[in-house]
């Protein structure tokens, strides 16, 4: 009893002074920045210490963690893809307009940490009426070259804790701080392909995707697993996890997916000017390490990776399916006379 008062009692002190300029929000800011101080890091089971140590460790890391592996990619020029409209892919690369790009910048968040440039949404916003002319400029030109300006596609990775005392840099998750001109852009391009990705996704794929929950997917198999016991069906489940999975994005693999998807090549030729021209350096105690380029990988913090990720998993659906369509395994059917099969 007497914690859980304690509790209500924290709880309120924050409600009241957590966002005021106060003694309170002070100290917890403190205590925050004490917490997320660097001083010790382990690299192959050996504690590195020291400010240039500890940098040349992460730097290293990964700089070597998003390199593109020298491995041979599956192809999928074999594999039947869900294919765009004429319509869609028109309206995928029709000029920017001026409403639309404004619509993309309100949606962004005002106080989100911001890039190398140093500049949040909520700046944009507050000056919309000084910049909207070169930011509009800047967007013709992209639409016309597809060409973006070394620095524009500069990356901060801010290195968060998954657990508390984290030992080694696989205990942090790398969130990616993205410039401001950059994340117009790729909120403009983004919100383009939330239009038409349902197109290109199978039922299965329920997170992004317009009209679908993300918890759609946990409750079908929830339902499959309840009927199979209930009507004692031999029934084999797989449940796999992407490692690292954005990291693990190989960017070729991607664009051929969209070329197999009936993406316009203007579009793709878009996409990897965002994705293969990106650089990246690691925050480390607040300072940037050396930068590095991003070879492999979409970054968590850039508004077109889940719908970009969504279009690299849908390669592992359509081989599923290609393994059905040729007998290596039956899908799982339910409903009324087996209208629906889970593979």
């Amino acid at each position: 009893m007497h914690a859980s008062i304690s509790w209500q009692q924290s709880r309120s002190l924050w409600l009241k002074e957590g966002d005021a300029n106060s003694k309170f929000f002070h100290s917890v800011l403190a205590e925050r920045r004490r917490r997320n101080v660097m001083s010790v890091i382990q690299v192959n089971g050996v504690n590195v210490e020291g400010v240039i140590p500890i940098r040349q460790a992460v730097f290293s890391h990964f700089e070597s963690h998003f390199k593109a592996p020298n491995v041979e990619r599956p192809r999928v020029d074999d594999l039947q893809f869900k294919r765009l409209t004429q319509t869609e892919s028109v309206g995928l690369t029709k000029p920017f307009t001026e409403a639309e790009v404004k619509s993309a910048v309100w949606d962004c968040d005002s106080y989100k940490s911001p890039g190398p440039d140093g500049i949040n949404l909520g700046f944009i916003k507050d000056f919309w009426a000084e910049l909207r002319g070169d930011i509009m400029r800047f967007l013709s030109d992209f639409h016309r070259n597809g060409k973006l300006t070394k620095g524009l596609n500069s990356t901060f990775i801010a290195l968060i804790p998954k657990i508390d005392s984290p030992q080694g840099l696989n205990d942090f998750r790398p969130i990616s701080l993205v410039g401001s001109l950059y994340k117009i852009l790729a909120k403009v391009l983004a919100n383009r392909l939330r239009i038409v990705i349902g197109s290109v996704i199978s039922e299965t794929q329920s997170a992004f995707v317009k009209d679908r929950q993300i918890l759609d997917g946990i409750l079908i198999a929830n339902e499959v697993v309840d009927e199979a016991r209930k009507f004692k069906k031999d029934l084999l489940l797989f449940k796999v996890d992407f490692e690292k999975a954005y990291d693990s994005v190989d960017l070729k693999y991607l664009d051929d997916v969209m070329g197999r998807m009936s993406f316009p090549v203007l579009w793709r030729k878009w996409i990897r000017e965002c994705v293969c021209t990106a650089s990246a350096s690691v925050l480390v105690n607040g300072s940037p390490t050396d930068e590095f380029p991003l070879q492999r990988g979409l970054r968590q913090g850039d508004p077109l990776s889940p719908f970009l990720f969504l279009l690299a998993a849908e390669g592992l659906n359509v081989l599923m399916e290609a393994m059905i369509a040729h007998n290596l395994f039956t899908g799982y059917s339910v409903g009324v006379q087996g209208s629906m099969t889970v593979s």
